[in-house]
This record gives C-alpha cells, sequence and structure tokens, in this order.
C-alpha cells in the first residue's frame, strides 16, 4: 500500500496545528472520484468500508509531510524534524552546519530551529485526524455502515498512529497536550509526560486485540505486532521494566516478524516492510524533478547522499568520523550504516562510479575525501541507510525524489529494548539473550562476548539504530541521556536540555502553553 494523498476528501479538527484539518485523502484510484467535497459530511465518509478506509489511511498521511506538506504547516518534517531529533542531538550526526558551531553542540537548540518547528505541529495534525476517525468509526459501526470485523481493526490502527504520535511528542518535548477527543480545548495547556505514556498504555493494551498479526494486502499498515512494540515503549518510560518484557517478548509469537539475516538488507529499497520492519511510513514507487509535487515521495536520500553526487542537499543525514572509529572490529554495521573516504557502496546496486561525472567507485579518497566542497561543513563521511535507492542522483540531473520507506520501529530496536527493561527487572539471563542476538547478527555469526550493561546497551543502540528514526528517544528512555553523552563527546547537557524547546509559534497559539525549562 502507498499512503498517498489522493481523491477523497473529509474535514476533521487538527488541534494546536494552525488550522482546521480539512483534507484526508485515500489511497487508490477507486475511491470516490466526485471534485465536489463540500457535501462529504463525517457522515458519508464513515458511511461505507471503503471510505472509511480511506479516511484512516488519512492518518497515516498526516505522517508523510516531506517536501511539500499541506498548507501552513511546516515542511520537511521527515527529514528536518524527526530525523534529525532523533540523530543530531547524538551528536553522532550532523547537518550542513560545522558540528561545533551547531546549537545541537552545546544542547541549546532555537525554538525557531527545525525540529522545534516542525515535530509538534505536524504530529498534533495526525493526531486531530486519529480523534476525528475514532469518534466516527464506532457510531458507523454500531449503525451497520461500517463492517464490524473491518471498523473493529481500524479503531485498532488508529489507536496506534495516534499513540505514535504522542511517543514522539513526550520523547521530543515531555510534557505535551494530552488531546483526546475533537471537543476537549484546543488551548489547553501541558499534561505530564507519564500520564501521556499510561494513556498509550491504555491504548495499546485495546489495539492488541483488535489488530491481526499481518495483512495479505496493504503491508504499510500496523500490526498488532507493532501495538506491542508502542506498549512495550511506553511500560518503560514509566519504570515498568516486567510489563515491557512481557509486551516486547509477544511480539515473535505472532510467528511474522523477526531479525533480517542480514544487517545490509533491513533497508534495501527492494525489501520495503521486510520481516523486521514493525512500522514503516509508505512513499510511492515514483520520482521527478517536480516540485509542485504531493507527499507521495520523499527527499530523505538526496539529503543524506555526498553532494559531490547530487550537486545539492547534504541537509541532514551526515555522519561523524567519531561515529565511524566508535564500532568494534568486525562489526558489519559499521559499513552498512556508514562509509568513509577511499570507501566503497556496500549495496550490490550501487556502484558511485555508475553516477555521471563521478569517476572513482569510493567517497573520495584518504587524501581527498569528498566534503561536497565544504570541509568544514561536511565531514568526508556518509550515510548509508537513506543510500540504498540507485535511481535517485540529484539536482541538475533527472531524479530528486524516491519511494525507500522511513522505518521508524524494527524488531532490532525491540530486541535491544527488551534487554533493557529485563536487565532494570532482574531478569539478566534474558537481558544477556536478547543483547546476544542483536549483537550475534551485527557480526553475521558470532560476535565477541560482552556483558549485558546499561552502558554497553546504550552503545548497541547507538551502533543499531543511528540514521534511523528513534536513536535519540531510546537514550533519553533510559535516562542516563546525560551520562552517555559525557562519557561519548564530554558533552555536558544543561538542565532541561534533553527536551526541546517549544517553538515561539505554537507557544503564540495557545496562551496556555509555557515554554520547556531551561529556555
Amino acid at each position: 500500500m502507498n499512503l498517498k494523498i489522493k481523491n477523497i476528501k473529509l474535514f476533521g479538527f487538527g488541534v494546536f496545528g494552525i488550522f482546521l484539518i480539512a483534507l484526508i485523502y485515500g489511497c487508490s484510484d477507486s475511491f470516490l472520484q466526485d471534485t465536489n467535497t463540500k457535501d462529504l459530511t463525517e457522515t458519508v465518509v464513515f458511511g461505507a468500508d471503503e471510505t472509511a478506509l480511506a479516511a484512516v489511511t488519512g492518518v497515516y498521511d498526516g505522517f508523510q509531510n516531506d517536501s511539500q506538506g499541506d498548507p501552513g504547516l511546516p515542511n520537511e518534517y521527515n527529514v528536518k524534524g524527526i530525523f534529525r531529533m532523533a540523530n543530531n542531538i547524538s551528536l553522532d550526526w550532523q547537518d550542513n552546519t560545522p558540528r561545533d558551531q551547531s546549537d545541537y553542540f552545546d544542547f541549546d537548540l532555537d525554538p525557531d530551529s527545525d525540529v522545534p518547528v516542525k515535530i509538534w505541529p505536524n504530529n498534533y495534525r495526525a493526531i486531530g485526524r486519529a480523534n476525528n476517525a475514532l469518534e466516527n468509526l464506532q457510531p458507523a459501526i454500531d449503525a451497520g455502515s461500517v463492517s464490524a470485523e473491518l471498523g473493529d481493526r481500524l479503531i485498532g490502527e488508529v489507536l496506534v498512529l495516534r499513540a505514535i504520535a504522542y511517543q514522539y511528542l513526550a520523547a521530543t518535548y515531555g510534557d505535551v497536550p494530552l488531546m483526546l477527543s475533537q471537543g476537549d480545548d484546543p488551548f489547553k495547556g501541558k499534561d505530564p509526560e507519564s500520564t501521556v505514556y499510561q494513556q498509550i498504555v491504555t491504548d495499546m493494551t485495546d489495539a492488541v486485540n483488535r489488530l491481526p498479526w499481518s495483512h495479505d494486502v496493504d503491508k504499510g499498515r500496523v500490526t498488532k505486532g507493532t501495538a506491542y512494540a508502542v506498549l512495550g515503549n511506553a511500560h518503560m518510560w514509566l519504570g515498568q521494566y516486567d510489563e515491557a518484557v512481557a509486551a516486547f517478548e509477544a511480539i515473535e509469537t505472532g510467528g511474522v516478524t523477526s531479525l533480517e539475516p542480514n544487517y545490509l538488507d533491513i533497508h534495501d529499497v527492494d525489501n520495503r516492510n521486510g520481516v523486521e520492519s514493525l512500522f514503516e511510513l509508505q512513499w510511492a514507487a515514483n520520482g521527478d524533478l517536480a516540485w509542485s509535487r504531493n507527499d507521495e515521495v520523499n527527499i530523505l536520500q538526496l539529503f543524506a547522499m555526498p553532494t559531490d553526487i547530487t550537486g545539492g542537499g547534504g541537509f541532514a543525514g551526515i555522519p561523524t568520523k567519531e561515529l565511524y572509529d566508535s564500532f568494534e572490529a568486525g562489526d558489519l554495521r559499521r559499513q552498512a550504516t556508514v562509509i568513509g573516504p577511499g570507501e566503497e557502496h556496500p549495496d550490490p546496486d550501487i556502484n558511485i562510479s555508475m553516477y555521471d561525472g563521478i569517476s572513482i567507485n569510493t567517497c573520495g579518497t584518504v587524501a581527498e575525501p569528498w566534503t561536497g566542497g565544504d570541509p568544514v561543513g561536511r565531514t568526508g563521511y556518509w550515510g548509508v541507510k537513506s543510500w540504498r535507492d540507485h535511481n535517485i542522483n540529484g539536482w541538475g540531473r533527472s531524479v530528486l525524489f524516491g519511494p525507500q520507506g522511513h522505518i521508524w520501529i524494527r524488531y532490532g530496536e525491540v530486541l535491544l529494548s527488551l534487554a533493557e527493561s529485563a536487565l532494570k527487572a532482574g531478569q539478566t539471563a534474558k537481558a544477556q539473550a536478547a543483547f546476544d542476538r542483536v549483537r550475534n547478527r551485527a557480526w553475521g555469526g558470532a560476535a565477541p562476548a560482552k556483558v549485558v550493561s546499561m552502558d554497553n546497551i546504550l552503545q548497541e543502540y547507538r551502533h543499531e539504530l543511528g540514521g534511523e528514526f528513534s536513536l535519540w528517544p531510546v537514550i533519553r528512555r533510559s535516562g542516563e541521556a546525560t551520562k552517555y553523552m559525557q562519557d561519548t563527546y564530554g558533552v555536558t547537557i544543561p538542565t532541561g536540555h534533553e527536551l526541546v524547546p517549544i517553538s515561539n509559534a505554537d507557544l503564540s497559539i495557545n496562551p496556555n502553553l509555557e515554554q520547556n525549562d531551561g529556555y
């Protein structure tokens, strides 16, 4: 399934998102084609299985704001918002600003910079759509307009999607307004972070009973395994580690989720929605140079690829030499995460010399590393996980946008979370077993023995999840982010600055919001 912006429209209430959300689109040309939408009320939209399914697809679309975005919302949410929050704050990744000149380096983000500005309104857009769907699905089921089996499943999907939005909000900002109904006061103040995660526990406990383990079609939709992963994460934030262990262990009982045998295959553009993927944003398999587009395709690869190839970009996903040097000898994740001067791309489908104007098959040479013409701003090291589509080649050529999925939750992360929660629950043998599974896969067999500990788990998160969408949230969740940054980079996080500030625009909209401490 491609969660596209297309054809069917409905009205839903978006909170804190600057405006009322007004366009939720379906995912197939078989949906309503009539361009007159003035008579498409909620009763009409939730009046049949097909249109209700399309409306829930619109909730998924709330996470897709890659290049253009909806009017009134900041664009490039995925690449300059979520990606940078998950990676740049760790200091292992950067944009094209020299790291020691970046707000990230001293943990003092400008409230008007990309991460604060983009994450808040885009996630509340998704929440507004989810609340609209939840308030209409059960009445539609009760009225017989939507079949009970499909409607029940759709409620489960929407609960998970709303929970994912809230877990990113809380991981980024801490306390946030918990909005569960279209009737909630749109100008309410913040709720405690713990209240948000407790609501996620409640919702995921409900959702796991509504969702299937897999979908025969529409592979991008959430499943019971997704709900268990979100549930376990929420339990960990609440310090409920035995409950987290139980949730994480339930995932493999469905028989459809496992580790990819080969780490490099996880992000292969031809392996979308693979056996390890538990929540993955879907994008259409087409791309061109036009900017007057919707968000059916994504731009992350162009932002992450060497600018020596693309002629532009390089705004996100640039790894550091410190990250490169931190991998243990024999850890295959390094070459699947970051390559440096004189190194070839590990994907057999990508030969660097195939790009126009490139004569060597490496990212420059050791003597002359590729730094995009700006050796101060870029590192000479380049990310691999987002550079997997050989069709994308950059400005002045033909293709900027592509279909590679954004994997937000996967089983490798779950196993490390299981190791952490089991360790904190006093289940050391179980913690060691989960920890070893991740490391053994990273070595393609048997990894060097290492005793499970929080310090070691944090380094495994770093090497397993870097360049994806959850690294900083799991580090902050551990309660050891300040120690981790001091140990890893010798950087002291100012009090309160593990969190991101709320943007000035969002503070101005809601007078009852208070800025996070320290900003």
